[in-house]
């Protein structure tokens, strides 16, 4: 069961398997195609609404979330506003752990 929207009224009807493929809207009567339908409703679920889609902030493609997600297109990691590369990041986090590491060091050991 999908939902398909009339493009000239924007009533929404719903499709099962058991009805044809080409329906008209009860409002209207304007003819609506169930395949192109389908292939919209595939699009909004893999990328999200099309007002509403979340792009990669180094090669802006389409991506499905902003934090934490390895761009498939650049292969950059997405965290929020910043891309980073795969060994910039573990460069970080190493430096970060040596930073918190130091400074345990030096507050309880020294």
């Amino acid at each position: 069961m999908i939902t398909i929207k009339c493009p000239t009224c924007g009533k929404k009807t719903v499709w099962d398997d058991f009805q044809p493929d080409d329906i008209r809207c009860s409002k209207c009567g304007e003819r609506m195609n169930v395949h192109r339908e389908l292939k919209r409703n595939i699009d909004i679920r893999e990328h999200g609404e099309p007002g509403k889609r979340i792009y990669c902030p180094r090669c802006r493609e389409v991506i499905s979330r902003r934090w934490f997600i390895k761009c498939p297109h650049c292969n950059y990691w997405c965290f929020g506003p910043f891309a980073f590369y795969d060994k910039l990041g573990v460069a970080l986090l190493i430096g970060i752990a040596y930073l918190i590491f130091s400074v345990i060091y030096l507050i309880y050991f020294h």
